[in-house]
């Protein structure tokens, strides 16, 4: 293939590439446009880049990386959890996203995926940290424990306990107050 090298040159750099991005450079390499998708299809048949939604891939089989393809979005629960290292347990992947993607469980390069989408309300609480090799945004404590509330999903008290001791205080008032009066009251039950 003419544009392979080049093309994984400057996309191996990269979390993931979309396929208007490789079209963009095989035209800018002197190619057709239609041939891009028939570029990617066959890197992809060789298992040389990986799917993980439609029209985006990766040259990484990490599962770090599934989340960029939701853009914005920041690890949430049980995956910031593990990798905040509040508890031993490999979670699965955890997407919370503002975009319009369909929320629920799904197998991304045979791994369970969960995604949700959250208002742009309630998209902050986080910080990037280094795992698996990139920089990717994690929920802050305080905000892996208001998301559990947010999505109505209950967690076992002694996490729910690692969760309040990990978070501080004002912190995790504010940003109730931020998301309303049904979270104020959720942590001031909690943390008196």
């Amino acid at each position: 293939m003419k544009y392979e090298k080049g093309f994984e040159d400057y996309f191996s750099k990269q979390e993931v590439f979309t396929t208007a991005d490789a079209k963009r450079f095989i035209i800018h390499m002197g190619g057709g446009g239609q041939y891009a998708r028939l570029f990617i299809h066959n890197l992809a048949k060789s298992k040389r880049v990986y799917r993980i939604a439609k029209g985006v891939y990766s040259f990484q089989k990490n599962e770090a990386t599934y989340g960029f393809a939701f853009r914005p979005f920041y690890y949430g629960m049980g995956y910031a959890m593990t990798i905040r290292q509040l508890w031993t347990q490999q979670a699965n992947p955890v997407i919370i996203t503002r975009t319009a993607a369909n929320q629920g469980a799904r197998l991304i390069n045979d791994t369970r995926v969960v995604i949700h989408r959250i208002s742009q309300h309630g998209f902050f609480g986080f910080d990037y940290l280094k795992y698996s090799g990139i920089y990717v945004p994690v929920s802050v404590p305080e905000k892996i424990l208001l998301d559990f509330f947010y999505f109505r999903i209950k967690i076992p008290k002694d996490y729910e306990n690692a969760l309040i001791n990990a978070s501080d205080n004002k912190t995790l008032l504010k940003y109730a107050k931020t998301l309303g009066h049904r979270y104020e009251s959720y942590v001031y039950g909690h943390i008196s």
